[in-house]
């Protein structure tokens, strides 16, 4: 049983839409949301800077997300199999990201994030091994 590649864009584009959504119900709750990692007051001018940031990371959650989307309508399996490889290229990047952040003791998302990345590599990783029965 094969997943075909349109269903492999369209779950991997989900994640990352949702990884994107679920960063923006930091930035109102910043405080709260901080505060599993940090006890004492952020001044102003550091919180400005991590919230910078995560509305960096999820334009580009968002944005990889609806990329992968479009790329459902390919049809050519050596084009899909490039676009999955540069996808698991992301990914490791973005996994080797995290375990460094963790390792060297300064953190990493939150488990849910780590999750979605995690089955994101899975399902890329699959359609990438799958490629050349993948079709449409």
């Amino acid at each position: 049983l094969s997943m075909k590649s349109r269903y492999i864009f369209i779950i991997i584009g989900t994640i990352h839409i949702l990884i994107g959504l679920s960063l923006i119900g930091m930035i109102p709750n910043f405080d709260e949301a901080i505060k599993t990692w940090i006890s004492s007051d952020i001044p102003e001018d550091v919180k400005g800077v991590i919230l910078g940031q995560t509305r960096v990371i999820i334009t580009h959650s968002i944005g990889t997300g609806i990329i992968l989307m479009y790329c459902r309508s390919l049809t050519n399996n050596k084009e899909i199999k490039r676009v999955l490889l540069g996808y698991l290229f992301l990914i490791a990047m973005i996994i080797t990201n995290i375990a460094y952040g963790i390792v060297i003791g300064s953190g990493g998302p939150p488990t849910p994030v780590i999750i979605l990345y995690a089955l994101g590599a899975l399902v890329g990783g699959y359609g990438f091994l799958r490629s050349s029965s993948l079709g449409q």
